[in-house]
């Protein structure tokens, strides 16, 4: 706070701490958050997560007072392609009274903080044509991404239909930030990592039906960045079940079970895969009929091919613009200029 001379009567009055403004981003494709504020508790409903997705996607990291909150501006139209103006009133009279709680998930009894997130959010002010959002300078200190963080699509969270989707999938991408791809939870844990409301799903079976299944089922098999995991009784335990141990498919594990598949699919009929095989070269590879021929009649030619655009369609190869040329060269099938 700064001290500020009231030129009325002389005396000193609280000045309100200044804000740094974020210079708004137009399609940023991820989100950033630190890991202290994944396992923070936020009790947003599925509308208030969008809000709050769009507020963390404009956050210039590289931009961040410990000793002063945030300026972050949204254009309305973009707002608006995800909600109504009346849901846009109504969620931001709700959020501005959000409270974030900082805690150690294993000894919550220990050390607690509990933070008002945002100071001030405002619609069109002086038809400025934004929502604005001005977060408590308390968080900034919680917004320093460090060592461990998670980067999760933006996107993605704004399409998840319920809101254990979104807290699960960051959790995740929270594991995978870090080349950790199985760990264990207590279900106690759980219940607060996703707040779970005391009192609701007490049962193991609803808490698997009603939140992970419904979270994994989304988080699977949503379109732009899925995340492949699967969870079990940690120890195979069938009763008094008090751990569960997640595993997380890598895109290489990916790769392997589609290139399994294949092979399953060629034994069981060769004909099918071949026609389809054929289908995938004329639609995504520029080649001509002599060595489109030569891919399919091959059989290490056509294994390599098939493994390169499994490959590919798993995003192993992000920065190759050339796929035909990049997959002639793999096959030993470039002509060399004399």
């Amino acid at each position: 706070m700064e001290l500020i001379p009231n030129n009325i009567n002389n005396q000193y009055i609280l000045e309100p701490n200044e804000y740094l403004e974020q210079e708004y981003i137009e399609h940023r494709s991820h989100n950033y958050l630190p890991q202290k504020l994944i396992i923070s508790q936020i009790d947003f409903s599925r509308i208030e997560q969008k809000m709050y997705e769009m507020f963390v996607n404009q956050i210039n990291y590289e931009k961040i007072d410990r000793e002063k909150g945030l300026m972050i501006k949204i254009p309305i139209a973009f707002v608006k392609q995800y909600m109504t103006v009346e849901q846009i009133r109504e969620t931001t009279s709700k959020m501005s009274e959000k409270k974030m709680t900082l805690y150690d998930v294993n000894h919550p009894e220990i050390e607690f903080r509990h933070l008002p997130i945002f100071s001030e959010i405002s619609y069109n002010y002086k038809q400025s044509g934004y929502l604005v959002f001005k977060s408590n300078p308390e968080i900034s200190e919680y917004l320093i991404l460090g060592n461990k963080y998670a980067k999760y699509d933006f996107i993605t969270v704004l399409n998840f239909k319920h809101t254990y989707s979104t807290l699960l999938y960051k959790l995740l991408k929270s594991h995978i930030g870090q080349n950790r791809y199985t760990f264990i939870y207590s279900i106690t844990e759980l219940r607060k990592l996703l707040n779970v409301p005391q009192g609701t799903y007490q049962n193991l079976k609803d808490f698997k039906r009603k939140v992970l299944n419904t979270a994994m089922d989304e988080i699977n098999s949503t379109a732009r960045s899925p995340i492949k995991f699967e969870y079990k009784h940690y120890g195979n335990k069938q009763r008094n079940v008090t751990h569960l141990e997640f595993s997380i498919s890598t895109i290489f594990d990916t790769i392997s079970a589609d290139k399994a598949d294949f092979v399953q699919a060629v034994n069981i009929n060769p004909k099918l895969v071949f026609e389809n095989v054929h289908e995938i070269l004329l639609k995504n590879y520029n080649l001509k009929d002599k060595l489109r021929t030569e891919i399919l009649t091959r059989k290490d030619l056509l294994d390599k091919f098939v493994t390169l655009h499994i490959e590919f369609e798993n995003g192993l190869y992000p920065k190759v613009k050339n796929r035909t040329a990049y997959i002639l060269t793999c096959l030993g099938l470039v002509t060399k200029k004399n």
